[in-house]
């Protein structure tokens, strides 16, 4: 892919010899597709209607990602969430410093989107090296993976060439009045390639509903090495967005947080 403009500032603006340490990759399902996962014992890359191609998504450092707002009974609708080890980072293939899906439906808003715009043309990262590219930009638009998860700008982006000036506006502004919150600003990491769960899976959080099941089908895909799991609750009518934030920050407390404490 060519070069953007994004690309350009980070490789030519200098950084410090200690980057922020690399955090956990997420990535949100509905239950409905558990099951085939764990058979499958692998991600696989689907249909984006959004950037055209088949690929995988994960949100950077936590569960930002929400799914459906609606409220239901469906079963089959509550959240997932999967984290995985940084080690993934190798296999991302670009990054974007917000939500592409937000972006491309205009959520942030006309002006944003205008401002923006063409998004993937200018703010895409090629990664190159993943592990590398994601601390780099934690580094220059956050400084620390602290700030990062609190969603708060660092100002010294604005003293950079652009385009940080813009993405630190971009960042700092107030969206509220759009439903817009920090999640929908924070990092977005894609894969094309298929992402094995045995060798990477840190933690998984799913409903409390036919577990054995859903133990059944973990045990071949991960042998004797069952990672952390938390299951939740849920009422009979439910808001699978609400469950998200919860597991959000389960996954928090149970994974992230010991990552965050790591020197850089």
């Amino acid at each position: 892919m060519a070069h953007t403009e994004f690309d350009f500032a980070l490789e030519s603006e200098p950084i410090a010899s200690a980057l922020p340490f690399p955090l956990p990759l997420a990535h949100l399902t509905a239950k409905r597709w558990l099951l085939r996962i764990l058979k499958a014992q692998r991600l696989e890359p689907r249909p984006c209607k959004i950037l055209l191609s088949n690929l995988l998504y994960f949100s950077y450092g936590g569960v930002f990602y929400r799914n459906s707002k609606i409220q239901t009974e469906r079963v089959s609708e509550l959240p997932v969430a999967l984290l995985f080890s940084p080690e993934i980072l190798r296999k991302v293939s670009r990054f974007y410093p917000f939500d592409s899906g937000a972006m491309g439906r205009g959520l942030f808003g006309p002006e944003w989107t205008a401002k923006l715009a063409p998004f993937d043309e200018r703010f895409r990262v090629n990664a190159s090296d993943g592990l590398r590219d994601a601390t780099k930009l934690i580094h220059h638009l956050y400084d620390t993976n602290q700030n990062y998860l609190n969603g708060r700008a660092h100002a010294g982006s604005r003293s950079k060439m652009a385009p940080f000036p813009l993405l630190y506006d971009f960042l700092s502004a107030n969206l509220s009045t759009l439903g817009v919150d920090h999640r929908q600003r924070t990092i977005e990491a894609i894969c094309e390639a298929e992402i094995e769960i045995a060798k990477n899976i840190l933690w998984i959080g799913f409903p409390a509903h036919r577990t054995a099941s859903v133990l059944k089908a973990l045990l071949p895909c991960v042998g004797l090495n069952i990672p952390p799991f938390r299951t939740y609750n849920f009422t009979k009518n439910f808001n699978p967005a609400e469950i998200a934030a919860r597991l959000e920050e389960q996954a928090y407390k149970d994974v992230v947080e010991r990552f965050v404490q790591y020197p850089t």
